[in-house]
């Protein structure tokens, strides 16, 4: 009886370690498919990110490849200049008057109109002056008649010399009566007294004018003119015949050329400035009068100067910087500044025309940054720096 017993608890205590050894089996499975999960999804993660980083041509960018926009350094003229802000005026400017008065009956032109000197502009009334000239005349034909005949007994000695000097005067008042109202016939007909272009009609049909009623602006918009007030320390800069630019806001494209016209040799005690008159060359006609401009008085000129476009410089704690790309990498230079103006500088460090620079990215950068090119730009600048430079090889 007790040998059985006893065979019965250890076959029952071999049963309950066995189903502990499967449970612990089964548990260390799962883990370990656990495991091997995550290890496959971090190798594809870093798959992929590896993947990530290599360019449309199947080259590896690197890890840390920055996307910029650059251009190349271009060899070209660059001036320095004194700038000044001025309204565009015309050099002539006639606001036009009638010699008479009346009605208006007449009106030929209008705004925008080009005329030439002597054009018919405007039309008065004239019924009344013509019978004031028909008048004159007949007054004057009377005295004529009436001299010829004093003459005549002149000659004979029937007439004092003092009798005929009143005839003659009263004869030649008459004539001048007379001329006189032929010629305010005349102005009855308002004509344009200079060749421009209408800019202001300020009458109308029927209204009564006077010798003082404005009528019209007449401007001459082939002679176009800036007047720069100019500081007394730049006086031995400036002389006749000085090259200048002319730019506005309206064409931004478009440099007009310019010169200088008129110096005033007077300084205005109050402001400490001179007056000087720039002459601007439009052939196009793209200025109007009244626009605000710009205007650069060229002092010296560097020409075959190495140029780099403003957009590529960065700023910091006062000094200027931008990055020249070599190979893939950023390299940041501190600029040796010359000349600028509104769109390039001058560079004058020792670098070659033809390298490339950022301008587009430069921000992100630092010294020794992987970058990758998504594209090179052209300024309009450049592509004209170009023009003159094979304009100037065709001459030769």
């Amino acid at each position: 009886m007790t040998k059985h017993f006893i065979t019965a608890v250890l076959l029952t205590l071999m049963v309950m370690l066995s189903a502990c050894s499967s449970d612990d089996a089964k548990a260390d499975s799962d883990t370990s498919q656990t495991d091997s999960t995550a290890v496959a999804e971090n190798d594809s993660d870093k798959k992929d990110e590896k993947k990530g980083n290599w360019g449309e041509n199947g080259e590896n960018d690197g890890p840390s490849a920055i996307p910029v926009e650059t251009t190349r350094l271009t060899k070209g003229s660059i001036s320095s200049f004194l700038l000044y802000s001025a309204t565009l005026e015309t050099e002539q400017t006639v606001n036009v008057f009638s010699r008479i008065g009346g009605l208006v009956e007449g009106i030929y032109v209008e705004e925008s109109d080009r005329v030439r000197k002597g054009d018919r502009l405007m039309q008065i009334e004239k019924d009344e002056y013509e019978l004031i000239e028909q008048n004159a005349r007949l007054e004057y034909e009377k005295k004529l008649a009436d001299y010829n005949r004093l003459k005549a007994l002149q000659a004979e000695e029937l007439l004092s010399e003092e009798e005929m000097l009143n005839s003659e005067i009263s004869m030649k008042q008459a004539q001048i009566s007379w001329e006189q109202a032929k010629l305010n016939l005349q102005h009855t007909t308002v004509k344009a007294p200079i060749s421009g272009v209408i800019g202001d009609r300020m009458v109308d049909l029927g209204d009564r004018i006077t010798t003082t009623t404005n009528l019209f602006t007449v401007a001459n918009m082939d002679d176009k003119i800036v007047r720069a007030y100019v500081p007394q320390s730049e006086f031995t800069n400036c002389y006749k015949n000085q090259p200048a630019n002319i730019r506005s806001d309206i064409v931004p494209d478009v440099e007009f050329k310019g010169y200088v016209k008129r110096i005033s040799p007077i300084i205005d005690p109050q402001s400490g400035t001179f007056k000087v008159t720039i002459g601007v060359r439009d052939p196009k006609n793209h200025l109007r009068p009244g626009m605000f401009v710009n205007a650069e008085l060229i002092v010296d000129t560097h020409d075959d100067a190495l140029l780099l476009p403003k957009a590529a410089l960065i700023y910091e704690n006062e000094r200027t910087y931008f990055f020249l790309v070599d190979a893939d990498s950023s390299l940041k230079i501190e600029l040796q500044k010359g000349f600028e103006d509104a769109e390039k500088v001058e560079v004058l460090n020792d670098l070659t025309a033809g390298s490339q620079v950022v301008v587009l990215g430069q921000n992100g950068l630092k010294q020794g940054s992987k970058v990758k090119v998504i594209e090179e730009k052209t300024y309009t600048w450049q592509r004209k720096e170009k023009q003159d430079i094979s304009a100037a090889l065709s001459q030769k």
